[in-house]
């Protein structure tokens, strides 16, 4: 293993490929103004181009992710984005959800590159802090189809770009704060016109021993300490970048991250068993862009390693201890090239192919007692060694964007995707044009998507289904834009969505033949979601002072929309864990240096049964930033900031039985040079 990640290392400083935004008089979702609600900000690149033009993009705001360095992408996108996010708790598993989609039907790409797990089919945020990103764009809904299928409800794409400043740079962060948590973190970067090279290392370790309401065991709720709960994660990551011609750009990148995490137990479990989780994650991406007239090439090349051991012993010996490792490899490589025959037509092809290689050891209890449901006797599966299982993957897509007017653009994509020995065709189409009102822009969307199925919904043991079928789904979006500079210093950016989907064949894992001790993935759901998105930002700047307020709203009714049997109680039904009602707002204000802002973070009420007899209860989350950037002569920077989480000390649950912590306190110190 360490042999395979220095090689990949070595690889990584020799090879290379640029993340470059194509030119401007090419990038026909630039020229018009298509991305009018994303925030062009300055030294930054925009990746929303690869885009369906009609489909709905927003980019988290670069002030919001250097305010939020020592989070993770989890507590990032719930407090800023509509997306919705499940959580068992700080550092503990947390998976997205776009308008009502399944976690696994949202997508994350690293520069271009699939990191999506390819065993489970879903994506931890929790263990991303936002140190390691420079841009995240979220694209919304199923029209992203230009390196894979999976994003039916939407995908989240992270992106590191390079500093052509010349000399030395870079900044030291510190950070503590209640139960026990503690992060360091430092990036240099360094070079001049012709390459760069940034690293990053970072640490963070939290007892995560806090305190909240226990409302399960006595008829009187009582506070206690959550046990088993403590995480530690580190995490480095190397980049260079290199200019070899006019042309010609070269990058390399390589991320190592090693986390360890207990697993705690629900409320209302006694607490005789122990849970572990470590888990070692390497990436490494380089390639080659090529852009010279009206052509574009660029030339990737990945290689991902993922490793999970689980280990789970039980309180005074009791039983013998168990566990498993599972890991997986994945190998990927994409051409893409564009070229604009003509002034308003741009024409693009990408070829992306990936090999999943995966060695599975999955732990099957053979208690014998728990094969037996009452006087029924069920066969007790026997243990077998661990396996290996490979998939290959081959996609071709196709790309138009045409401006037959300066007012109007039309976009479509096709995609074809071989995955082993199943084929299918997605497709995408989008037109976004400014009506008579100055400012304002109307655009919209339609695509069919499809996602296969997990290597676990295949292959798991027990219960891993191989004629499970993939799910595929239709969607289509709308969204009017608006943006304005009013009036001395106040201007005014905000948009309205509104998105129908249908998803079929939805996976859900159930009783195999009603042995209700071995489950298996069954396409038993056909959904039909439909919802309303809301941005705004409201600015006002006079001299040194700066105000904002920022806000997100999402309505989102998620139904299964087909009955499964007669006495199905789920027809109709909003899906488990989809909440009706989310929103966020955000007030802040910068002068001189200092800072501060309030942030508030709603959560509908979200059911927990297909049939919704059962829910958790709706919360609000209040947090409390304030800071000061002391800048000095020589160009350098001091920046203590205090964040106070949970203000208002509300307890809440993100999942049934899993409660998240009450009113806690960091402190952060960063230096910048």
């Amino acid at each position: 293993m360490q042999k395979k990640i220095i090689t990949g290392l070595c690889i990584c400083f020799t090879l290379g490929n640029g993340i470059q935004a194509k030119a401007q008089h090419k990038d026909s979702i630039a020229m018009y103004g298509v991305i009018d609600t994303v925030q062009v900000v300055s030294q930054r690149i925009q990746h929303a181009n690869e885009a369906n033009a009609g489909a709905k993009v927003s980019r988290i705001d670069p002030q919001i992710m250097r305010e939020n360095k020592t989070r993770s992408l989890a507590e990032l996108l719930t407090e800023h984005t509509a997306i919705y996010i499940k959580s068992l708790g700080m550092g503990a598993l947390s998976t997205a959800s776009f308008r009502g989609a399944s976690p696994s039907q949202t997508r994350v790409n690293w520069n271009g590159i699939n990191i999506t797990p390819p065993m489970s089919g879903t994506f931890d945020f929790s263990q991303i802090p936002v140190f390691f990103t420079d841009n995240i764009n979220l694209y919304y809904g199923g029209s992203h189809v230009k390196n894979g299928t999976g994003a039916i409800g939407g995908s989240v794409n992270l992106f590191t770009d390079p500093d052509w400043r010349k000399g030395v740079s870079g900044k030291i962060l510190g950070e503590y704060g209640s139960y026990g948590t503690y992060t360091a973190g430092a990036q240099v970067c360094s070079g001049g016109e012709k390459s760069n090279f940034k690293t990053r290392l970072y640490y963070q370790h939290s007892d995560n021993n806090y305190t909240y309401i226990n409302k399960i065991l006595t008829s009187e709720s009582f506070r206690e300490k959550r046990q088993d709960a403590d995480y530690t994660q580190w995490s480095a990551m190397q980049e260079g970048y290199f200019r070899l011609s006019p042309y010609t750009r070269l990058t390399a990148v390589a991320w190592y991250q090693e986390g360890e995490r207990m697993l705690p137990p629900a409320l209302g479990v006694v607490n005789q068993v122990h849970e572990k989780q470590r888990e070692t994650n390497f990436r490494g991406y380089s390639g080659l862009d090529f852009t010279r007239g009206i052509h574009d090439l660029h030339v990737k090349a990945a290689w991902q390693f993922y490793r999970q051991k689980y280990d789970k012993w039980y309180a005074g010996g009791m039983f013998d201890p168990e566990g498993n490792t599972n890991q997986s490899q994945t190998w990927q490589a994409v051409v893409d090239y564009t070229c604009a025959p003509l002034e308003h037509l741009i024409l693009g092809t990408t070829l992306t192919y990936s090999h999943d290689l995966i060695r599975v050891s999955s732990y099957i209890d053979i208690d014998s007692s728990k094969y037996t449901l009452g006087d029924v006797d069920y066969d007790i599966p026997e243990v077998e060694p661990p396996f290996r299982h490979h998939r290959n993957v081959l996609s071709w897509q196709a790309s138009a964007s045409w401006t037959p007017v300066k007012w109007m653009m039309v976009n479509g994509q096709y995609m074809f995707e071989q995955n082993d020995n199943r084929g299918v065709s997605t497709w995408s189409a989008g037109v976004v044009f400014y009506p008579w009102i100055k400012d304002l822009q109307v655009k919209g969307s339609m695509a069919y998507n499809y996602r296969f199925p997990s290597m676990n919904d295949l292959y798991w043991r027990p219960g891993g289904n191989p004629e499970v079928k993939p799910e595929k789904g239709f969607s289509y979006d709308a969204s009017v834009a608006y943006q304005k500079y009013i009036y001395r210093g106040l201007s005014l950016d905000t948009e309205i969505s509104g998105y129908l989907m249908y998803i079929d064949n939805w996976i859900l894992w159930l009783p195999k033949d009603g042995n209700q001790w071995v489950w298996t993935p069954q396409n038993h759901r056909n959904v039909r979601s439909e919802g309303v998105e809301l941005y705004g930002k409201l600015t006002y700047e006079i001299g040194d002072l700066k105000v904002n307020a920022s806000g997100n709203y999402s309505w989102s009714q998620s139904r299964t929309r087909k009955k499964q049997h007669e006495d199905d109680g789920s027809y109709m039904k909003q899906i488990p864990y989809v909440p009706r009602f989310k929103w966020n707002i955000r007030m802040a204000a910068d002068y001189r240096g200092a800072f501060l802002s309030w942030q508030v973070t709603y959560i509908g009420r979200r059911f927990i049964t297909t049939d919704q007899e059962y829910a958790t209860d709706p919360y609000s989350v209040h947090n409390l930033l304030a800071g000061y950037r002391y800048k000095f002569h020589n160009g350098t920077s001091l920046t203590p900031q205090v964040r106070v989480d949970n203000l208002m000390d509300t307890y809440y649950e993100s999942t049934q039985y899993y409660p998240m912590p009450l009113r806690n306190c960091l402190f952060s110190l960063m230096f910048e040079f």
